[in-house]
């Protein structure tokens, strides 16, 4: 569905934790994860390979950015430190989420499934003084779990699902149909191809993503 794109486009994502645990930026703008790949706006997607091969794993889509996006104002230095150190503290804690800057840069939100640990919350009382707020966001699953409800469809809806990925906040996973098959990715659609979930769907009919190797 295209709010789902459009909420998507509202913040830059900077996924900080380590997904497969537990979504091209501008220069000095990219945040790496524990895997050592920067992370695009769209977070994590898994792809459709060919019958036979091992089950996709998760890896980042290169996107061109929107024309408004390059004249965003710098990620300032002390967001950077905050969200190194909630990777080196709770990278490996599969409840962490995914964090994200604001476009304008005036708050880092992190996400958490569950209660946060009080030194995370300390954390980010103690970074809120430092000209941009910081809040906690508790999310409904955990990132794993939908990382591995994606693989599924794309897995199992070969030919109508190209893609799919965890959506940002947490609360279920988005999925790209092929528009040769899907008409409006609604509910209905979804019903007569035959895809349901045990999480939230947000559908978007599109053409598939770029491989990174045709990129250049």
């Amino acid at each position: 569905m295209s709010s789902g794109r459009s909420a998507r486009g509202a913040l830059l994502v900077v996924l900080v934790g380590a997904l497969a645990g537990c979504a091209g930026a501008q220069a000095g703008e990219e945040l790496v994860p524990e895997g050592g790949m920067p992370v695009p706006e769209g977070g994590l997607r898994v792809e459709l390979v060919p019958q036979g091969e091992p089950p996709p794993v998760p890896e980042p889509l290169p996107q061109p950015l929107p024309e408004e996006m390059l004249s965003l104002p710098p990620v300032p230095e002390e967001m950077h430190v905050l969200l190194e150190e909630v990777r080196a503290r709770w990278g490996e804690h599969p409840d962490q989420g995914q964090s994200e800057i604001t476009l304008d840069r005036s708050a880092v939100i992190l996400r958490w499934c569950g209660s946060p640990p009080t030194e995370l919350v300390a954390l980010a009382d103690a970074s809120g003084g430092a000209g941009f707020d910081v809040r906690i966001e508790q999310t409904r699953f955990r990132t794993t779990e939908l990382v591995e409800e994606a693989g599924r469809l794309v897995r199992e809806h070969a030919g109508v699902v190209h893609s799919a990925w965890p959506l940002n906040a947490g609360d279920g996973v988005g999925i790209g149909l092929d528009p040769a098959v899907a008409r409006d990715g609604g509910a209905d659609d979804l019903a007569r191809l035959g895809i349901s979930s045990r999480f939230p769907l947000d559908a978007e009919v599109t053409g598939p993503p770029v491989p990174v190797s045709a990129v250049g």
